[in-house]
């Protein structure tokens, strides 16, 4: 019986204690975004948080606050559409267009490479070695590959990247140095296989 008041209290404390770092964090970030991202209107702020590999999948007939974010990115590029939420016909045109502007398959499905575009200017804003590493482990899809970065965000050509060294955990475990090889992994999501970094 002791046990159970013991857990049961804890589960108390623990759903009514506040936790800091939570709080802290949406209101600083959002008050930050506010200023730096006035294309996207204030309610729509928090989605931009989300990196593209996490947010939805959107097509023709889909509505809600994420479509009506790809709305609002689309007038920010120039492609006028009514910022509503709803994903019409209209919605699908400029979609259609903004992906064949980028070089990407234009069917009018806003998946992962359309959302990365779309929120380019914002992931570069926030582009961390977390990202960079995410985005390699989703990219090559190899589980015995761990990576590290020396932390330097590079710049080339207009683009950002972080450069990562790749190395394999099962060499690793049988003695070796485990490395395999170097990415420069860029914040539009593209990942590259590069010389070492000299």
């Amino acid at each position: 019986m002791k046990k159970k008041w013991f857990a049961a209290a804890s589960l108390i404390a623990l759903s009514i204690a506040p936790l800091p770092f939570q709080s802290a964090s949406a209101s600083s970030g959002e008050a930050v975004q506010a200023e730096e991202h006035p294309d996207v209107s204030e309610e729509l702020q928090p989605l931009l948080d989300i990196a593209p590999e996490h947010q939805p999948t959107l097509e023709n007939t889909d509505s809600g606050l994420e479509v009506q974010l790809v709305q609002e990115k689309l007038n920010h590029f120039g492609l006028k559409v009514e910022a509503d939420g709803i994903f019409g016909p209209k919605t699908e045109e400029q979609v259609r267009q903004f992906q064949a502007d980028h070089d990407l398959i234009a069917d009018g499905i806003v998946g992962e490479k359309t959302w990365t575009a779309l929120l380019f200017e914002e992931r570069e804003d926030q582009f961390t070695v977390d990202d960079a590493v995410s985005l390699a482990e989703n990219k090559l899809d190899n589980e015995d590959l761990i990576f590290s970065s020396d932390g330097v965000l590079y710049e080339e050509d207009g683009k950002v990247f972080y450069i990562l060294k790749a190395s394999s955990q099962s060499l690793i475990d049988n003695g070796g140095t485990g490395t395999v090889g170097y990415y420069h992994v860029y914040s539009n999501g593209d990942v590259l296989e590069s010389e070492p970094p000299k």
